[in-house]
C-alpha cells in the first residue's frame, strides 16, 4: 500500500503544470514554458510558432480580450539550448491616422513599455503596417516566474491605454480628462 501511495503522490507531481511555484527562479524558456505561464495565468493559447520555433499568440481573457505574442529571445546559445529572453508585444494594424510623435510620446509617459512602429508590419501574407507595444524580459541572471507573469500584466495593462494615446480616443480623444501635451511643458518643472 505504502508502494501505491508512494508512486501516486510522484505521479501526480510529475502531472502538474511545471511552474506550480510561482517564487522559482528561471534563467531561461523553452515553447512549453511560454504555454506553461499563459495557462496559469488563465490566458488562451491561440496559435504556436508563428513568429519563429519559441513563440505564441494569446488572447487575455482576463478582461481586455486582447491579442498579445510571446516571442522567445537569445535562443539556442552558448549559454542555453532555450531562450534567455523573452520579447513580449501587443499588435495593433495601424491605419494611418496615427503618428510618429505619439508614439514616440508613448515611449516617455510609460517607461515600463516601448512604443513603436513597423510599415512592413508582421503577418507574411499581407503587409500591414503595424503599431506595437512591447515588454521585453531579460532572463540572465534568473528571474521568478511571478516576475515573468507580472511583467505580462503590466504590459497588458499599459497597451490599451498607449492604444487609446496614439490613436487619439477614449480618455485621451480631443477634449478628454487626461492633461494634453502642452500640459507637459517646460515651465512647469
Amino acid at each position: 500500500m505504502r508502494r501505491i501511495l508512494v508512486m501516486f503522490t510522484l505521479a501526480s507531481a510529475l502531472a502538474a503544470p511545471a511552474f506550480a511555484d510561482d517564487n522559482r527562479i528561471i534563467k531561461s524558456v523553452s515553447l512549453q514554458d511560454l504555454e506553461t505561464i499563459l495557462v496559469e495565468e488563465g490566458h488562451t493559447v491561440m496559435s504556436k510558432g508563428d513568429d519563429g520555433a519559441v513563440s505564441v499568440r494569446a488572447t487575455d481573457t482576463n478582461g481586455t480580450g486582447l491579442i498579445f505574442n510571446l516571442l522567445g529571445t537569445a535562443c539556442g546559445t552558448e549559454y542555453s539550448v532555450d531562450c534567455l529572453g523573452i520579447n513580449m508585444q501587443v499588435r495593433y494594424d495601424a491605419d494611418g491616422t496615427e503618428s510618429l510623435e505619439r508614439i514616440n510620446a508613448a515611449n516617455l509617459m510609460w517607461g515600463a513599455t516601448s512604443a513603436w512602429y513597423s510599415a512592413d508590419g508582421f503577418e507574411p501574407e499581407a503587409v500591414v503596417p503595424t503599431v506595437g507595444i512591447s515588454r521585453y524580459v531579460i532572463l540572465d541572471g534568473g528571474m521568478t516566474i511571478r516576475n515573468v507573469k507580472d511583467n505580462l500584466a503590466n504590459l497588458l495593462a499599459i497597451a490599451p491605454q498607449v492604444a487609446d494615446y496614439v490613436w487619439e480616443t477614449g480618455e485621451y480623444a480631443p477634449g478628454g480628462d487626461v492633461a494634453s501635451d502642452e500640459d507637459w511643458s517646460d515651465d512647469e518643472w
